[in-house]
């Protein structure tokens, strides 16, 4: 019984990485503050997802739509005047963060 274990826990170690092994953002510049929309250079995603913009404190300003493979040029339109601080980038695909990044205001 204990092999069983063994071999599923492993199964599972070993697969849970997989499905965001090759998402992710690619270099980002910043934002100008007050802009209303963030683009995102270049979102690689192993499926489809979306990309979520949140404050530094998790709030959801905005998300938008992503295709699996490359996806260029990725718009999220944010709310009212803008945003005048640094915001994070998560991608995510079947519930699960595939990735994150901080994007800076210039």
């Amino acid at each position: 019984m204990f092999k069983q274990f063994a071999v599923a826990a492993t199964a599972i170690a070993l697969t849970a990485g997989a499905a965001s092994a090759g998402s992710f953002f690619g270099h980002q510049d910043g934002f100008q503050d007050g802009e209303t929309s963030v683009e995102i250079n270049l979102v690689r995603a192993d499926a489809a997802g979306t990309v979520v913009i949140e404050t530094l404190q998790g709030d959801v300003l905005g998300s938008a739509a992503v295709n699996a493979g490359a996806n260029a040029d990725v718009l999220v339109r944010l709310p009212g005047a803008g945003v005048s601080n640094d915001v994070i980038a998560k991608l995510v695909i079947n519930g699960a963060v595939a990735d994150m990044e901080r994007i800076e205001v210039r």
